[in-house]
């Protein structure tokens, strides 16, 4: 349990006592993991197994179980100033606590806002609005362009703009004055009628042509870079020429279809929540939050201060991370912990909470686009896929967020598992008055592989196609290229995949099957559908460290985030790669100990240059910092943080075996044993043995490592004196060892490897694809849908944790089912966006909504193939185009708009 103040206090014990400028220094540290053991605890015991995961390479439980399922204070929710005295917070003083007045509107001016309804002793001690920003020189940051505040005279930017942030004493007060001003139409007073903006398209929209059909292959990748805009129009009149062409002479067959689909809620299981504190002696700002993007939220924090003639000055900014308690990309770049870093200096020193109830989470917390997209696909005689015409637009609400970047993975998506010489593929986001849209599950995947699954499926029965044949005959493979023309450069296993799927009961029997439902009145249909999910960003860097503490346990350091897709987990497995030992604790999103080791990534990359012996600085890296997205685990910091242990292995545990044994070792060479190092022909070292070694000879116990990632990981040659003379070739463009956190220094890099220029311009180029076979039945009287069963098919790769993977398939089907069936956020004045939406208006799926018959099938991993795939978000992909399958075989009416509800299905029954 988590000491705070020498007293146990836990998250359940809380609950039920408690609840009802210049330059800017930065840090970063997870409380909740690091609090749970010392960095080096005293050798008075050696450290046994850790009980989470006491074998090798194996969880018995997640290693976040105990304090979770015990209670512990975990979450940004659970936490008050008072816990955290050990971390120089103010615990003799009161918490304010912050409550936000948000308009409900967005079709009328706001002429004022009062709360004279409060007695005098529940009124707030401070309000800060537009006028009190503009007096004190608080600018907005870098993506913050439309104001903080709603000003007087004006009309809301979006749903849920604020006019003004309230502070009140305390937790009681404020919690009488909610009870007043909450729903209260007498608050804000609205005026003159505005009419709605026209909604613009964000900057930039991505736009990619491809035509192979050439004798020089025109794509992003396959053309030279300064030449591929210019010529790019030229390109797409021909292909649309072409398509025109070809259809009208009947030589392809043309399948069009317009979709939309809806505003979603991530529902994570907590609503933002956070702490935070101005130090007026020190101009440091505090902050505790539960994020997924803690880096980018101090940056944030620290740029609305950076006015000169700001009153609030902020030289220091320190983010505790806790766990989100789920994330989903909702919690990605959240402007949430831009309003609480603006509200702390006007606490006059004091700790100042923020909590956001489940109404106010959904009228501004980010959601899914609503997108309209349409989509045409080209089919000769033979039924091969020539061409496709893909364009897609999201409506990203209020605020600009990452909703660019969603329409461009939408446009990357587009011909999904298949290989299509010509593409049209177009994305933009648009800036309205609406909800905001961000980031989600998918990142824009799951709208592009509904287009063309559902057309797939309408190809073959049109054709009278099997649907597994149609799919077959279009594969993407090695010889195949994607939406930039960009080569495969994995094992897909897409075949295998449909062959498992193909073989199942579930579709052999679909027709029996669908006979017996209709003996008993309801209509019946099983779907195919197929998702090759991208993740990794195409650019990505990723840190990782492991530290032997001096009772020989082992701690995991990462600036990832756990979002509830279990990374904490499998990166505690991480350091049994090389060290066979399993870390007994992990720090997570630990940003603020690798920001000090001062990477940096140079402006013009040089990995595009022509060779050089020595091209990088030592602290110059290729990518300095990835996504903290949910599929960016298994495969990219798994990989950080096992290379961390290997350089610890490197550093000193193999030096020490070679005095040992006596012998050159080569660490590939190496096995581990019971949690002994084993070489063939020689007697077995137990690690407390080399542990003891190691501390005794002062070597190095932290181990730190950046990597690189452009396709393939940027390789480096690095020295290790104390185990050979030669150089190692690894995967990684920098390590740093030390005896502690204040002496890490870099390892001797030499030779670095110089990736092709073209990488750069690949989009992606790392896929976990997954296949589904959904089966509905339908009742004609009521329109209720009810999933059957649901098969799915998963290329993974090599599983870290085989139950984490299962977990996540199935909160994947759950997420999917209500994305296609029931969840719905309207963009009216009596959505969300009114401030009065919960869970009685937003309709989940329920456990028994979900099909107890769910299977996952996980394919062996591809020859050769030594690593996991991302998949948190691949598993999710395949069920919305599987389920609007089955719906067409079971009702013969192919549906385009999401959600399908019951009175959608009476109408065409």
């Amino acid at each position: 349990m988590n000491q705070f103040n020498n007293s146990p206090i836990s998250r359940r014990s809380f609950i039920k006592t408690i609840a009802g400028g210049a330059a800017v220094t930065f840090s970063i540290s997870s409380l909740p993991i690091s609090l749970l053991a010392a960095e080096n605890p005293p050798v008075s015991t050696f450290a046994t197994d850790p009980a989470w995961a006491p074998e090798s390479g194996i969880a018995n439980w997640r290693i976040d179980g105990m304090p979770k399922v015990t209670g512990e204070k975990i979450y940004a929710r659970d936490f008050r100033a008072r816990d955290l005295e050990s971390h120089g917070w103010p615990s003799q003083k009161e918490e304010r606590i912050l409550y936000a007045l948000r308009t409900n509107r967005i079709d009328a001016q706001v002429d004022s806002y009062q709360f004279d309804m409060l007695p005098s002793e529940l009124r707030p001690i401070k309000t800060i609005d537009a006028a009190c920003l503009a007096t004190d020189n608080v600018l907005v940051s870098c993506d913050m362009k439309k104001p903080f505040f709603v000003k007087l005279s004006s009309a809301a930017a979006y749903y849920g703009q604020p006019v003004a942030l309230l502070i009140f004493k305390n937790f009681d007060v404020f919690r009488q004055a909610k009870k007043i001003l909450q729903f209260n139409p007498d608050v804000i007073s609205y005026g003159a009628a505005v009419l709605r903006p026209t909604p613009q398209p964000y900057p930039n929209p991505y736009e990619y042509v491809k035509n192979e059909a050439l004798e020089v292959p025109f794509s992003r990748v396959q053309t030279d870079p300064s030449q591929y805009k210019a010529q790019s129009a030229q390109v797409k009149h021909n292909v649309l020429v072409n398509m025109q062409t070809k259809t009208q002479q009947g030589e392809w067959q043309q399948y069009s279809r317009t979709f939309q689909t809806q505003v979603m809620d991530p529902m994570f299981m907590e609503p933002e929540a956070g702490l935070a504190w101005y130090d007026t002696n020190s101009d440091r700002l505090h902050l505790v939050l539960g994020t997924q993007s803690p880096t980018g939220d101090m940056a944030g924090a620290a740029e609305i201060f950076r006015d000169i003639n700001c009153p609030y000055p902020v030289n220091n900014v320190d983010l505790i991370a806790c766990y989100p308690g789920g994330g989903f990309g909702g919690r990605d770049s959240s402007y949430f912990s831009m309003y609480l870093a603006m509200a702390a200096p006007y606490a006059q020193g004091y700790p100042i909470r923020w909590a956001q109830d489940r109404f106010e989470q959904f009228q501004v917390g980010l959601k899914r686009h609503h997108t309209d997209f349409n989509e045409s696909i080209y089919v000769d005689k033979n039924g091969l896929i020539q061409a496709v015409n893909a364009s897609f637009t999201l409506n990203g609400g209020g605020r600009k967020n990452l909703s660019p970047y969603v329409a461009e993975l939408a446009a990357l998506s587009v011909c999904n598992a298949y290989n299509i010489p010509q593409i049209l593929a177009y994305g933009e986001a648009l800036d309205t008055p609406d909800l905001i849209g961000g980031s989600q599950r998918g990142f824009g995947g799951p709208q592009a592989f509904i287009a063309i699954e559902t057309l797939l499926d309408e190809v073959a029965q049109k054709s009278s196609t099997d649907p597994f044949t149609i799919r077959r005959l279009n594969l993407l493979n090695k010889q195949g290229t994607t939406v930039t023309g960009a080569p495969i450069t994995q094992d897909l296993q897409l075949p295998q995949i449909l062959d498992e799927l193909e073989s199942q009961p579930l579709w052999q029997n679909r027709l029996a099957s669908q006979q017996n439902f209709a003996n008993k009145g309801l209509k019946y249909g099983v779907g195919l559908a197929l998702a090759n999910e991208a993740y990794g960003t195409g650019r990505d860097g990723m840190f990782g460290a492991v530290i032997i503490n001096r009772d020989g346990s082992i701690t995991a350091r990462t600036p990832y985030i756990d979002m509830g897709n279990g990374a904490a987990t499998a990166l505690g497995l991480a350091p049994s790669n090389w060290l066979g030992r399993n870390a007994s604790n992990i720090m997570m999103g630990d940003a603020g100990f690798f920001n000090s080791l001062g990477l940096y990534t140079p402006e013009s990359s040089k990995l595009c240059h022509k060779p050089t012996p020595n091209p990088f600085s030592a602290k110059e890296v290729a990518v300095l910092s990835g996504s903290a997205s949910a599929c960016l685990g298994a495969y990219y910091q798994y990989h950080a943080v096992a290379h961390a242990g290997l350089s610890l292995l490197l550093g000193s545990v193999l030096p020490v075996l070679q005095q040992i044994w006596q012998v050159k070792v080569d660490y590939q060479q190496l096995s581990w044993q019971a949690g002994s190092a084993t070489l063939a022909g020689y007697p077995t070292v137990e690690w407390s043995t080399i542990v003891e070694a190691i501390f005794r000879q002062n070597l190095p116990t932290y181990g730190a490592v950046h990597a690189s990632f452009i396709v393939d990981f940027v390789n480096a040659d690095f020295s290790f004196p104390l185990l050979s003379d030669t150089p190692l070739t690894l995967p990684l463009d920098y390590i740093a060892l030390g005896t502690s956190v204040n002496d890490l220094m870099p390892v001797t890099r030499s030779k670095i490897t110089v990736l092709p220029a073209a990488n750069s311009q690949y989009g992606r180029s790392t896929y976990a694809p997954s296949g589904a076979l959904i089966a509905v039945s339908v009742d004609p009287s009521t329109g209720k849908v009810t999933v059957e069963d649901c098969i799915t098919a998963l290329s993974a790769g090599v599983q870290h944790c085989p139950q984490l993977v299962s977990g996540q398939s199935q909160g994947g089907v759950a997420m999917a089912m209500g994305y296609v069936l029931s969840e719905d956020c309207p963009l009216t004045p009596d959505g969300p966006g009114g401030g009065n939406w919960n869970l009685d208006k937003y309709h989940l799926m329920r456990m028994n909504d979900v099909p107890l018959n769910q299977q996952l099938l996980v394919m062996p991993p591809a020859e050769n193939e030594t690593t996991a795939r991302g998949i948190a978000e691949a598993v999710m992909c395949p069920i919305p185009p599987a389920i609007l399958n089955a719906l067409a075989m079971a009702t013969q009416h192919r549906f385009s708009t999401l959600p399908v509800t019951p009175a959608a299905i009476r109408t065409i029954l």
